[in-house]
């Protein structure tokens, strides 16, 4: 599989809402999210193109980046991911 191209990450009233490309034959994708002091951390799963954080504290900054799968199989990630604070 192909690793999800990132496209934005920005503020909502409800979170964080990241956004990224589709990837042929995905299956779903699983959301992750790090901070300055803590390593990737799964947050979610979906088989959308965005996913909503509601989570994050507000005046953190996070870094995110998503994974595509089929059944067993998950793509690459993109290590630098999309930061937001």
């Amino acid at each position: 599989l192909l690793t999800p191209a990132l496209k934005s990450a920005s503020g909502t009233g409800s979170g964080i809402k990241v956004e990224w490309g589709s990837v042929y034959g995905a299956t779903g994708y699983n959301v992750y999210r790090k901070t300055a002091n803590s390593g990737w951390v799964l947050i979610g799963k979906t088989n959308q193109t965005s996913f909503v954080d509601a989570s994050a504290v507000k005046g953190t900054t996070y870094t995110y980046t998503v994974r595509a799968y089929y059944g067993n199989y998950m793509s690459a990630y993109n290590s630098a991911g999309l930061t937001i604070k």
